[in-house]
């Protein structure tokens, strides 16, 4: 329960810092690019890892397979954009990445409190069963 809670944090931090860098690169016109990557890899790897977990956990694999197909949407969105709308309209993809990040790290956190419920639910059931047995 606890490295699921761990690799949920290391998700939401990654993608929160891609989202500062990306804001400062869309605001200021730093060019913090490559940073801007290696956070929003970090942050996709761990959110593709809570849902291999999600997958193989009874009761979150819809939500599992959700996630994992949401986080190859984030990694493919993120690393096309640039070829998706050029011009004066090129910040509509901009919004458009900005939302699907914070989306990410939306999905990384249901996952996280759902997990922890069905386990926190699961050791109910299992001390009211010792109970009854005594």
């Amino acid at each position: 329960m606890r490295a699921v809670h761990i690799i949920s944090w290391i998700a939401r931090v990654a993608l929160m810092v891609t989202l500062v860098l990306g804001l400062l690169f869309w605001i200021a016109q730093m060019s913090l690019i490559s940073l801007h990557i290696l956070f929003g890899l970090l942050g996709v790897l761990s959110l593709l890892v809570l849902g291999m977990v999600a997958v193989f956990t009874r009761g979150l694999r819809l939500l599992g397979v959700g996630s994992i197909a949401y986080a190859l949407i984030v990694l493919a969105f993120g690393l096309t954009q640039d070829m998706i709308l050029e011009g004066n309209l090129y910040w509509l993809t901009q919004a458009a990445h900005l939302l699907v990040g914070i989306g990410a790290m939306a999905v990384a956190l249901v996952i996280d409190k759902r997990y922890r419920h069905l386990k926190l639910a699961s050791l109910e059931e299992k001390r009211e069963g010792k109970l009854k047995i005594a």
